[in-house]
């Protein structure tokens, strides 16, 4: 019989809770279990598998990511609204890196209800994009790159590539969204 107040959402809402903690890699379902008092067992009165577990918790942090770039976005218009996007995307995975670590590996899941989730994080890119004179084919690649300087340069930060040159990583971030806008801006006069 499950838990009194134990449902899929306070088991999801705890795993997030013990992923951020502990970190995605270190996650476990008999660590859940303890932290929510119950027989590992029981938990899958809630959820099928750990699998399916990962991809509810891929659904939170892929809403909150969008939540925040939208919310950054909001009010900015060209340059300002990249500028914008591209800062709120890297906080939002400095601060929730295990988090962001999840919804990276839900590519690999063969989920089509994770390929629709992915468009809510192309979503935001792709309207900061459609403010520019470029088809949408040029979009798509632009939003590519985008994503690929963001990922790249959280992962490089985070592995601690970045600690050997006495430059701020700061200074190096502004300057790769500069890039990315120059190669822009380049595009939109093709």
């Amino acid at each position: 019989m499950p838990r009194m107040g134990l449902n899929r959402q306070s088991v999801v809402d705890a795993a997030i809770t013990l992923i951020e903690e502990k970190g995605y890699q270190n996650f476990s379902m008999r660590e859940l279990a303890d932290r929510l008092q119950v027989k590992t067992a029981a938990l899958y009165n809630h959820v099928e598998s750990i699998d399916t577990l990962y991809l509810e918790v891929g659904y939170y942090a892929i809403a909150q990511l969008r939540k925040v770039q939208m919310s950054a976005v909001k009010g900015c218009e060209r340059d300002e609204a990249v500028h914008a996007l591209a800062y709120a995307y890297y906080k939002f995975a400095k601060e929730h890196l295990e988090l962001y670590k999840v919804i990276l590996s839900l590519p690999m899941t063969k989920n089509d209800a994770v390929h629709l989730a992915a468009g809510d994080i192309v979503e935001p890119i792709m309207g900061v994009l459609s403010q520019y004179g470029l088809n949408e084919e040029q979009q798509m690649h632009l939003q590519r790159v985008l994503h690929s300087i963001l990922h790249g340069f959280i992962s490089q930060e985070a592995a601690g590539c970045f600690r050997h040159f006495p430059v701020d990583i700061s200074d190096s971030f502004r300057f790769a969204i500069r890039c990315f806008l120059d190669g822009l801006h380049e595009m939109e006069e093709i």
